[in-house]
């Protein structure tokens, strides 16, 4: 993790994909010891670590050819 900016009004941070499984799984195997904010953030951190492997695969002749 790295902290690319913070001021008065937020902090932007960037992940590298590798470290966020280790960080996301353990929050959420032990979600009810955590405040809504850490658990938003949580999710949506687990959601782009799932995006980011491009699940999606085009079917064969998907348009009929």
């Amino acid at each position: 993790m790295e902290v690319l900016a913070k001021d008065s009004s937020g902090i932007t941070l960037r992940f590298e994909k590798k470290d966020l499984g280790s960080l996301v799984e353990p929050i959420i195997q032990n979600a009810e010891q955590f405040g809504k904010e850490t658990l938003d953030l949580v999710y949506l951190l687990a959601e782009q670590d799932y995006r980011i492997d491009d699940h999606f695969r085009q079917p064969p002749h998907p348009f009929g050819q």
